[in-house]
């Protein structure tokens, strides 16, 4: 039982919050957010096509977190979100450094909530889940399957940014 309660916690809590950051994209919760705007940011550090991995982001964190607080779909929703925040951790988070504050956003958020989500998936979402109530499981073959084609995304999204990432100009 208390295995299951900490599966619950863990979900709700880092499926939460990386909910709110799709549901941002989304327009649904706070304000300036949209897929168009994350697009062109995406475009803008060579990340293209900016429109597709800004629909996956978005997916991966309002549909992941969705799926993750819910307990929901297994590893879908947990391994997209590890998958994701690997992704925002080595574009957005490491070139500012290890620590969030004084105006920058250090890794130090991304990379945990990666891991938590990535115990997650490996865990399975516990009793305490409507996967639990409905008594579906997942095989180990499927979970390692899924945890490749996210591996797979994420490897190519990096590429895809090293080969557009704009050119800096010579000092």
């Amino acid at each position: 039982m208390d295995a299951d309660l900490a599966l619950l916690i863990l979900r709700v809590v880092v499926g939460g919050v990386v909910m709110q950051h799709g549901l941002l994209k989304l327009g649904v919760v706070g304000t300036g957010g949209s897929v168009k705007g994350v697009a062109g940011g995406f475009e803008g550090i060579g990340l293209r096509p900016g429109l597709f991995w800004a629909l996956v982001a978005t997916a991966a964190e309002a549909g992941g977190g969705a799926l993750t607080v819910l307990g929901l779909g297994g590893p879908l929703g947990p391994g997209i979100m590890a998958g994701d925040l690997v992704v925002v951790a080595i574009v957005a988070h490491v070139p500012q450094g290890f620590w969030a504050g004084g105006g920058k956003v250090g890794w130090e958020f991304p990379v945990p909530l990666a891991a938590a989500a990535f115990a997650v998936t490996l865990l399975g979402n516990g009793s305490w889940s409507i996967d639990g109530l409905l008594g579906l499981t997942y095989s180990d073959p499927f979970r390692w399957t899924w945890l490749a084609v996210v591996a797979v995304g994420a490897v190519l999204a990096l590429v895809m940014k090293a080969m557009f990432a704009p050119k800096k100009a010579a000092p």
